[in-house]
């Protein structure tokens, strides 16, 4: 058995199932005549009910008994300098976005702004990108305003959540 797998399993598994009933538990506005898509609890439930579902997931993984080759298995304590470098990157991304972009200036623009700039950062930092300059630049520009409307349409219109600028 692979423990570390299982008992994280068991531990993420523990609190989507929590989650989950605390979002039970959140009021419905039912006598008020509420649209059911924008009670409180949606969606802290449906990412408690997924989290839960990847846990045991995970636990069935780590009961399987299979283990990764130790040539293959991923080490925290032992970081390459490549993988320093992607870490710094991705907080100092996020800490901008959150800190500079998020809510000074439209979600839409704010959104497509970050994941442009994520997307091609990333992969500038690859040592072994393969993609020509021209389509990483198209491709993060397709890939940034998809996921900026997205996100906008899922929140906005589906989840009547109102987003900042």
């Amino acid at each position: 058995m692979n423990r570390t797998d299982f008992l994280s399993g068991l531990v993420v598994a523990a609190l989507g199932a929590a989650g989950l009933v605390e979002a039970l538990r959140m009021p419905r506005f039912e006598a008020r005549g509420a649209d059911p898509f924008t009670v409180p609890g949606l969606t802290p439930g449906l990412l408690s009910a997924i989290l839960c579902v990847l846990g045991v997931v995970l636990v069935l993984r780590g009961m399987s008994g299979r283990v990764l080759s130790e040539s293959a298995r991923p080490s925290i304590t032992q970081w390459t300098r490549a993988s320093a470098i992607r870490t710094l990157f991705t907080i100092v991304m996020v800490l901008l976005y959150g800190t500079l972009l998020f809510g000074r200036m439209p979600f839409f623009h704010a959104t497509a702004l970050f994941v442009f700039v994520f997307t091609v950062g990333a992969e500038l930092i690859d040592t072994e990108r393969r993609l020509p300059a021209w389509k990483l630049l198209i491709g993060g520009l397709l890939l940034a305003c998809s996921a900026a409307y997205a996100i906008d349409f899922v929140f906005t219109d589906l989840f009547l959540v109102r987003l900042p600028g």
